[in-house]
């Protein structure tokens, strides 16, 4: 109610305004034409009210400025002002009386037209100050319902699930290290996570996560992992369509006006919510594809649509987190480029080599049982595994990490793969005679792990270094 009426004084407010001034203008002229004629008719000889105090166009002057504003005002006192000066004029006789220029008699016409200015310009900041509070009250009102709806829905939510936790199959332990899983910092491990959550929350039987790679919706994840489902999402047309398009989490029930369970059953996507990145802009796309019918409901849908907002939070924080470390090209420890780094340089050698036919060789390196080395002394082999390499490399050659701990690559630019075997071969030598022994059971010294790749002009940089880690220890002496 109040709502309605703060709207209705508002357009009263705005298109009342000209018919207001208008009727303003009429009191202001009607007020002093009476009190101009009540003086001819009471004092004939004062009919200006010269000397009367307070003079009578001070109840003209006064109401009018006070109750219509600004103009109105003005025109209050200026007409009062040039009526008195009139009547003075009259009243002396001529305009050219010197007597019509004494500061008493000039006094009042100025006071005229300042208050009347003053009081419409006081009155007329009160009707803005009075428009914008009546404003800011709906815009509140506003604000209010909706979160009363909010309120509701985090009710009904809170009802949902503590009914699906009361039946839920999985145990608390389970849907905590889901949750947990969340806050990896890897969106490679993301992706399962999710999944576990909308199986375990949603009651989904099938889903699927796909995200953003070059312009593309490709299946990142999937669950279960042999069920037939598209590598790549079709965002021309059915829920992906509305999902890229509008932001928001769609449903089947959009597309079918019966959703029967049969025809359900036959849809490839029941439920789609859009993974978001930072700039709001869709980065993936959550899709559940299975589930049961019953449990197909509304408040499975906004279920839904809360998990795909903590997974966009979830891929958010993990590619600040990448996006940060990736800016960082150099490993700290060992001062290696880090593996992202060296991915970028790999392709700009890959597209050289392609184009122009020149060789390229990638070498993978790794301490031999690496693994057994204990902790405490895994930081100074991988220092000295560092010093070595870089003493036995050429300017041009990009020694980097890789993302497998203790793993490292060498990009060799214009090396065929004899002569990248032939370094290879040094390096080992050159570690095997630097007698270090680093394990804690045995008196091993250490060796070296190498393995090699040459670009053969298909594929492109992780392709080769896939080929050359899946070849370390087959060069190994």
């Amino acid at each position: 109610m109040r709502t309605r009426l703060a709207h209705l004084l508002r357009r009263g407010g705005q298109a009342g305004k000209r018919p207001a001034r208008t009727l303003a203008y009429a009191e202001t002229a009607a007020a002093l034409v009476i009190i101009v004629g009540a003086g001819l008719l009471l004092q004939p000889q004062n009919p200006g009210f010269v000397g009367v105090s307070p003079h009578p166009f001070w109840l003209v002057v006064i109401p009018v400025a006070a109750l219509h504003g600004s103009p109105p005002g003005y025109a209050a006192g200026a007409a009062s002002a040039l009526v008195y000066l009139g009547l003075t004029a009259v009243q002396a006789g001529s305009v050219t009386n010197p007597a019509l220029l004494r500061p008493d008699l000039l006094l009042e016409p100025v006071l005229f037209l300042v208050a009347g200015g003053a009081l419409g310009e006081l009155r007329e900041a009160q009707r803005r100050r009075e428009e914008a509070l009546l404003q800011r009250q709906e815009e509140l009102e506003r604000d209010l319902q909706d979160l009363a709806q909010r309120y509701l829905a985090s009710v009904e939510l809170a009802r949902e699930l503590e009914r699906r936790i009361a039946d839920q199959t999985s145990t608390v332990t389970t849907l905590y290290e889901a949750a947990k899983a969340l806050e990896r910092l890897e969106v490679e491990e993301l992706s399962p996570a999710v999944l576990e959550l909308a199986s375990s929350f949603v009651d989904v039987e099938a889903c699927s996560l796909y995200l953003l790679r070059d312009g593309r919706f490709v299946l990142a994840a999937g669950r279960p992992e042999n069920a037939s489902r598209p590598r790549e999402l079709d965002v021309s047309g059915g829920l992906p369509a509305i999902v890229s398009s509008e932001r928001r989490t769609a449903t089947v029930h959009e597309l079918l006006t019966e959703p029967t369970p049969g025809r359900l059953a036959r849809q490839p996507m029941l439920m789609a919510a859009p993974i978001l990145d930072t700039d709001g802009e869709v980065a993936g796309m959550l899709v559940a594809e299975r589930m049961p019918f019953l449990r197909f409901t509304p408040a499975a849908t906004r279920l839904f649509t809360l998990l795909g907002d903590w997974a966009s939070s979830a891929f958010q924080r993990a590619l600040r987190f990448q996006q940060t470390r990736d800016r960082n090209v150099e490993d700290e420890l060992t001062g290696a480029y880090n593996h992202a780094y060296l991915l970028k340089r790999a392709e700009e050698e890959v597209f050289r080599a392609r184009t122009y036919g020149v060789p390229l060789s990638l070498l993978a390196l790794r301490a031999e049982d690496h693994e057994r080395i204990p902790p405490v002394r895994l930081p100074g082999v991988l220092r000295t595994l560092s010093l070595v390499f870089r003493h036995h490399i050429r300017p041009v050659d990009v020694l980097g990490k890789h993302a497998e701990e203790g793993t490292f690559l060498l990009l060799l630019p214009h090396l065929t793969a004899g002569e990248a075997e032939a370094l290879a071969e040094k390096l080992r030598r050159e570690v095997e005679g630097f007698g270090f022994k680093p394990f804690e059971t045995d008196d091993r010294t250490l060796r070296l792990c190498t393995g090699r790749a040459t670009f053969s002009g298909a594929g492109g940089a992780r392709e080769l270094v896939e080929a050359a880690v899946r070849s370390l220890g087959k060069g190994s002496g």
